[in-house]
């Protein structure tokens, strides 16, 4: 999600309301002897509100995997899980009065830290990742698509190669498929089936880091390509080089969608065992308060 101006409202609101639990927390001090705590109405309270805010940041993931629920829009769920995770980090610290306490509060502290950077980190990646997808990768494709297009570009070549070198093995058939005629290779398509088989088949069927991989080598061994055959045969070569770099802007874009959706593999257990832990200290807390 871009940072726009759409977010103003909810940075404002996060905004009045940690100010609000500030001042609260500040003239709720002075009243207690042993320092405010979230043993105090203030603490529980601010607690309980990060807690509740934690629930919501944390169903969002729940959202995404049944899409149909209709519990508004996935964008306002978005800014408030931005907003309002960011604000959990004051009103946690409001609640513990900035202290660490024994090991499981500060487990919990550590684990709050790293769920907040791990989201910085995300939301930060979201910012540049979508526009180099949108400068780098042209005719960029949604990801449920990727990998479909990919598994569909050897079979695009072949049909390619065929028509314009004739059967891709060693030896073409004797016969055509739809006529009694003996089947005749294209003349001087020999040099494309000779790519395809050594360079371009192995580059589709998934091999990377060949000279294929590399734009401008693989410019360069279509050009040669091109000086090897007849006039005729261009048309083809340009089609299996226009099918090169599209798996080049796929593989590109797949490469910056794993950077985009890598983060989560942290954020979202994180968060998980953040929210278990939350609850059970929770619970205890209320025991004693209670």
């Amino acid at each position: 999600m871009l940072v726009d101006r759409t977010h103003i409202p909810w940075a404002v609101g996060s905004c009045c309301v940690g100010a609000a639990a500030v001042a609260w927390y500040i003239t709720d001090a002075p009243r207690h002897l042993n320092g405010p705590s979230g043993s105090t109405l203030v603490g529980f309270s601010l607690g309980s509100v990060a807690l509740a805010i934690m629930l919501f940041c944390t169903a969002l993931s729940l959202k995404r995997k049944v899409p149909h629920w209709r519990t508004g829009k996935a964008a306002t769920w978005l800014r408030g899980h931005i907003w309002l995770g960011l604000l959990t980090c004051l009103l946690v610290g409001l609640h513990a009065a900035f202290k660490l306490g024994g090991p499981m509060t500060t487990l919990l502290w550590v684990l709050l830290v790293l769920v907040t950077l791990s989201g910085l980190l995300g939301l930060l990646i979201q910012q540049f990742v979508p526009r180099l997808l949108l400068h780098s990768v042209p005719g960029e494709t949604i990801a449920q698509q990727l990998q479909r297009r990919l598994s569909d570009l050897p079979s695009l070549a072949e049909r390619v190669v065929v028509q314009f070198a004739g059967a891709l093995d060693t030896v073409a058939p004797p016969w055509n498929e739809h006529s009694d005629v003996p089947a005749k290779p294209p003349a001087g398509g020999e040099p494309i089936r000779r790519f395809y088989l050594d360079h371009l088949s192995k580059y589709l069927a998934g091999r990377e880091g060949g000279d294929l991989d590399d734009a401008h080598r693989a410019e360069n061994l279509f050009s040669a390509l091109h000086t090897m055959t007849p006039a005729h045969a261009h048309a083809g070569i340009a089609e299996l080089n226009s099918i090169c770099r599209l798996r080049r802007d796929l593989c590109r874009q797949r490469r910056l969608m794993g950077v985009l959706f890598a983060w989560l593999i942290i954020h979202v257990p994180l968060s998980w065992a953040l929210l278990v832990l939350v609850i059970a200290h929770a619970l205890t807390a209320l025991r004693f308060w209670t």
